[in-house]
């Protein structure tokens, strides 16, 4: 064989030795490809995940803001709500039912906000606690009609005098009528709840004629207190409290603190008010 032939099956030989080589390299290109590809994807997902955390972090503690103003906001609501109702018997008449829808209306606005971002183990606190904002609501009017008129009464069971020498201020040896006439309808009104049907309707005309004896009242405070001892509402123990507890306001505490409680285990990050 001459060099001829030698060199013609070199080249032959050659030609599938640089077709393996230029497919390895090509392949090698590839899986460098494949491989920055999968680095990149993998790189691109970890941002992609940290950026989502970062957004939930961000909306959590947007949320919690948003939930802690909303708390807040409600709770001065119905503890403003609490406050009116409590001295309202100091108010004048025509003045209590724009006060109650005032604050009341200031309740329900502070509510709505708060439903649509509370959680469920703050949502029913705040329900309740608003349901017993309605229930001040309803009774406010009547229950202002009646402390009014007790404590004029109470003022007056015998407060005593320097020109009077038979006034001494001893509630049980006054010979004064009108404080006696104070103490009755005073003691009238405080037991109305407990009397039957038929004993208030035949004690209707003494807690008249006890009312207007006082000389407390003018005739327009005693007909609201007429007009609420004829209707005797349901409430009427809890309209009249009592020397040491007053049921409807501790009701009122009792709801405030367990929705404090409630937004305390929220950890809002925000400071709720003292009641007023």
């Amino acid at each position: 064989m001459d060099m001829a032939d030698t060199g013609a099956i070199a080249a032959l030989l050659s030609i599938p030795v640089a077709l393996v080589a230029a497919w390895w390299n090509k392949r090698s290109a590839e899986r460098a490809t494949a491989a920055a590809l999968t680095a990149g994807r993998a790189q691109a997902a970890a941002s992609l995940t940290a950026v989502r955390a970062q957004d939930r972090a961000e909306n959590d503690r947007w949320h919690r803001a948003q939930l802690g103003d909303a708390a807040v906001e409600f709770l001065r609501a119905t503890d403003a709500l609490t406050w009116i109702v409590k001295r309202l018997p100091g108010v004048e008449h025509e003045l209590r039912q724009p006060l109650v829808w005032e604050h009341a209306k200031a309740v329900e606005d502070a509510y709505a906000p708060l439903e649509l971002i509370t959680p469920t183990a703050l949502l029913s606190p705040a329900q309740q606690l608003r349901a017993c904002c309605r229930h001040l609501e309803r009774v406010a009017l009547d229950r202002a009609v009646l402390h009014s008129t007790i404590d004029a009464l109470e003022a007056g069971w015998c407060p005593g005098s320097a020109e009077t020498g038979w006034c001494s201020g001893d509630v049980e040896n006054c010979t004064h009528e009108g404080h006696n006439a104070a103490w009755v309808a005073w003691d009238l009104l405080t037991s109305w709840a407990d009397k039957e049907h038929e004993e208030r309707r035949n004690d209707r005309d003494l807690l008249d004629f006890c009312l207007r004896d006082s000389g407390i009242l003018s005739d327009t405070q005693v007909d609201q207190a007429l007009e609420l001892a004829n209707r005797c509402p349901s409430t009427w123990d809890q309209l009249v409290g009592g020397w040491l507890r007053d049921p409807l306001m501790d009701s009122a505490e009792s709801a405030r603190e367990a929705f404090m409680t409630a937004a305390r285990s929220t950890t809002l990050n925000a400071a709720t008010p003292t009641p007023g």
